[in-house]
């Protein structure tokens, strides 16, 4: 019966749970491609580190491309559940 019962919050907790990952992956690949960005202010940029920030370029494009149009509030609220 305990079993039961701590299924049913369990499923009940998990289910409330609002965190829209696509989104987190989207800050998440932001992040990344800003990171790498700032270490190559002082660099000469090479065929192999333009490459590889023209890759992170494509995964932050693709990650967020369902977010593109979407308002900054919305866009807060969702940030705040990444955390």
């Amino acid at each position: 019966m305990k079993i039961i019962i701590s299924f049913s919050i369990f499923i009940i907790l998990s289910s409330c749970s609002s965190k829209d990952q696509k989104f987190c992956d989207c800050l998440k690949a932001g992040d990344e491609l800003n990171q790498y960005s700032s270490k190559l202010f002082n660099k000469v940029i090479t065929p192999k580190l333009h490459k590889e920030m023209m890759e992170l370029k494509a995964k932050k494009k693709s990650a967020c491309k369902n977010y593109q149009t979407m308002n900054g509030k919305k866009m807060m609220e969702l940030k705040g559940e990444c955390k």
